[in-house]
C-alpha cells in the first residue's frame, strides 16, 4: 500500500509540475489574448447602442499609433486579431500539445489569484478599488472595460513595456537583477500614473496611486513567474469582481 501511495503522489506531483510548465506557455498567452479581446470588442458594441463607448486607455494607445501609420478606425479590430493569430502560429511549435484541460486550469487559477489579489489588497488598503463602480453606465460595457484592462494593460506594462525597460537597463547595469528591479518599479510606476491621464482620469491622489503602484509590482510579479495568459486573467476577473460585488 506504501508504495502504491508515493506512486500516486508522484504522479500527483508530476502532473502539477507539467501544468505548472505548460499553463506559463506563450502559445496559451496568444490564445488567451484573442479570446479576450474578441469578448472585449463585442461587449462593447452590445453595451454601446448609442455607437459612443468608453475604450481602455492602452487600447485608445495602441489604436492611435496604428491611425498614425495609416490604418482606419474600422480596421483595427481586423488588425488586432489579425496579430493574435500570427502569434498563435508562431508560439506553437512541434513539441506543443494544445490540452483544454489545461486551459481550464488557467482560468481556475487565474479565478483563485484574483480572489488572493483582492484579498491582499483589501488587507493592505481598504476600500480602494481599481474601478470605482461602473463608468460606461452600461453592465456590458464595463465587463467589456474589465476584460481590456486584463488584455491591453498587461500587454502594455508587462508584455512590452517591462521587458523593453530590462532590455534598456540591462545595456547600461551590469547588475542583471538590479536592471530587472529597476524597470518593474519603473514600469509599475507608468501603470500607476496612466490611471490619472486624460479627460476620464482619476483625480490624483497619493493614497490610490501608491495603491496602483504596489498592485502593478503584484501583477508583474504574476506575469515573470506565470506568463502572459493567467496574468491577464488575473487582472480581468479581479476588475470583474470589484465590478460585481
Amino acid at each position: 500500500m506504501v508504495p502504491q501511495e508515493n506512486k500516486r503522489k508522484q504522479s500527483s506531483l508530476m502532473s502539477f509540475s507539467s501544468y505548472f510548465k505548460d499553463s506559463s506557455h506563450r502559445f496559451y498567452g496568444a490564445v488567451t489574448a484573442l479570446v479576450m479581446l474578441t469578448l472585449y470588442e463585442l461587449l462593447l458594441v452590445m453595451g454601446s447602442p448609442s455607437g459612443i463607448s468608453i475604450r481602455n486607455a492602452p487600447d485608445a494607445w495602441f489604436r492611435t499609433l496604428l491611425f498614425y501609420v495609416g490604418a482606419s478606425p474600422h480596421q483595427m479590430i481586423f488588425i488586432l486579431i489579425t496579430f493574435s493569430l500570427i502569434a498563435i502560429v508562431v508560439f506553437h511549435d512541434s513539441t506543443f500539445v494544445w490540452r483544454s484541460k489545461i486551459f481550464l486550469g488557467i482560468l481556475a487559477e487565474s479565478i483563485f489569484l484574483a480572489l488572493i489579489s483582492g484579498f491582499l489588497i483589501q488587507s493592505i488598503i481598504a476600500q480602494l478599488l481599481f474601478m470605482t463602480g461602473g463608468i460606461t453606465h452600461s453592465v456590458l460595457g464595463d465587463l467589456a472595460l474589465s476584460i481590456g484592462a486584463g488584455l491591453f494593460e498587461e500587454l502594455f506594462f508587462r508584455v512590452f513595456l517591462t521587458t523593453l525597460l530590462i532590455w534598456i537597463g540591462s545595456r547600461f547595469i551590469r547588475v542583471k537583477g538590479l536592471a530587472a528591479l529597476l524597470a518593474i518599479l519603473i514600469a509599475s510606476f507608468l501603470f500607476s500614473a496612466s490611471h490619472y491621464i486624460g479627460s476620464a482620469g482619476d483625480p490624483l491622489e497619493l493614497y490610490s496611486f501608491l495603491f496602483r503602484f504596489l498592485a502593478g509590482i503584484w501583477f508583474t510579479s504574476i506575469y515573470a513567474v506565470r506568463g502572459f495568459a493567467i496574468v491577464s486573467l488575473t487582472h480581468a476577473f479581479y476588475d470583474i469582481f470589484v465590478l460585481l460585488f
